[in-house]
C-alpha cells in the first residue's frame, strides 16, 4: 500500500509535465482592447509549464474558425451578445469559458457632447432630422456620417439594420471598414472641433480618448427593450444615471478549442478561472493610448497587474494544479 501510494505521488508531477509540456497557441482579435488580459494568461500557462508560442492577430471572423480547426488553442476575445452569429457555427468545436469580464463593457452609439447640448440631440431618433442629420455630414452627402463596427463582425450588420428599423436610412450613411483606422479619423476631427457620431464601445481606442461624459456622450433609443438599459454610467446624452442605449451590455469569454481542452484540464481550469474588472481594462487602456502599446508594453503591464493581484493569481495556478 506504501509502495503504491509512492509510486503515484511520484508519477503525478512526470503525468502534469508530460501533459502540459507541449506547445499553445494563443490568438488575438485585431482590435487591441484585451491583449493585456491575454498576455497574463500566457504567463499563467507558461507558470504551470507549458510552452506557450507569440500570439497570432486576426480578424474576429477568422479567429472562430481558427479555433475551430485547432490551428490555435484559445483567446480572450470572445464578446457576448455579438459574437453569438458566429459562435454558434462552431460551438461543437468551441468552448466558451468564465465569463472573464462582466460587466465587459457599455455599448451604443455617440455624438460630441458640444453638440448635444447645443442642439438637443439626447436620443438617435432625433437624427430623423434632416437638419439634425447634415450636422454630421461630410462632403455633398447631407446625410449624418456614422462611423460603424469593423468590417466582418457581425454588429456592422446590427447597424445597418437599426438605420433601416428606426427610419434613419435616408439621414444617415453608415460607414464600414477597418475601425480602428477609423476611430482615429473620429478622434482627429473632435480635436479639430468638428462634431462626430459613432458606434463604439466602453472602454476601446476611441472611448478611453474621447470620453463618455467628458467629451462625447451615448444617445438613448427611446423604444428600446428596457433590458438593455445600462444602471450607473457616465456620459448619457438625457444627463441621468441609467442610460437605454438599444446596445445589450457586453460580456467576454475565454474560448477555447473544445478538443484541446479536454487534453488539458490545468489549462481549462486556470483560463475558467481569469477575471478583470472593468476599472483594470479602461485604466490599461488609457497609457496604450499614451504610447505604451508595444508588446514589450503590453507584457509590462501583464507583469503589474499580476503583482497588485498576485494572491488572487497564485490560488489560480494552484487550483489549476490540483
Amino acid at each position: 500500500m506504501i509502495a503504491c501510494a509512492l509510486t503515484a505521488a511520484a508519477g503525478f508531477p512526470a503525468i502534469l509535465r508530460a501533459q502540459t509540456g507541449q506547445a499553445v497557441r494563443p490568438l488575438r482579435a485585431s482590435f487591441d482592447s484585451l491583449w493585456w488580459t491575454e498576455a497574463v494568461a500566457r504567463e499563467g500557462l507558461r507558470r504551470l509549464g507549458y510552452r506557450v508560442e507569440a500570439p497570432s492577430v486576426m480578424t474576429p471572423a477568422a479567429l472562430y474558425q481558427t479555433l475551430a480547426q485547432g490551428e490555435g488553442h484559445y483567446t480572450m476575445d470572445i464578446i457576448m451578445p455579438s459574437a453569438e452569429a458566429a459562435y454558434q457555427s462552431v460551438k461543437d468545436r468551441v468552448t466558451l469559458l468564465g465569463p472573464a469580464a462582466n460587466p465587459g463593457s457599455v455599448a451604443g452609439y455617440l455624438i460630441d457632447k458640444p453638440t448635444s447640448e447645443k442642439y438637443g440631440i439626447r436620443s438617435i431618433t432625433n437624427l430623423r432630422d434632416p437638419k439634425l442629420a447634415a450636422l454630421f455630414a461630410d462632403g455633398s452627402d447631407r446625410r449624418a456620417r456614422l462611423i460603424g463596427p469593423g468590417a466582418g463582425w457581425n454588429d456592422e450588420k446590427r447597424v445597418l439594420a437599426d438605420m433601416k428599423r428606426l427610419g434613419l436610412d435616408d439621414t444617415v450613411n453608415v460607414l464600414v471598414g477597418e475601425y480602428a483606422v477609423m476611430v482615429a479619423d473620429v478622434i482627429a476631427r473632435y480635436r479639430a472641433g468638428k462634431p462626430v457620431f459613432f458606434y463604439a464601445w466602453y472602454p476601446n481606442n476611441a472611448t478611453v480618448e474621447i470620453m463618455p461624459g467628458r467629451d462625447v456622450v451615448w444617445l438613448e433609443e427611446p423604444q428600446a427593450d428596457p433590458a438593455m438599459t445600462y444602471h450607473g454610467i457616465a456620459g448619457c446624452a438625457s444627463g441621468k444615471p441609467d442610460c437605454l442605449t438599444g446596445w445589450k451590455p457586453t460580456t467576454y469569454y475565454v474560448g477555447a478549442n473544445t478538443q484541446w481542452l479536454s487534453a488539458n484540464k490545468p489549462a481549462e481550469k486556470f483560463l475558467g478561472a481569469l477575471r478583470f474588472s472593468l476599472e483594470d481594462r479602461v485604466a490599461q487602456n488609457q497609457r496604450m493610448m499614451k504610447g505604451e502599446k508595444s508588446d514589450r508594453d503590453i507584457a509590462r503591464h501583464a507583469a503589474e497587474w499580476i503583482a497588485r493581484n498576485q494572491q488572487l493569481f497564485d490560488g489560480w495556478i494552484a487550483s489549476a494544479r490540483a
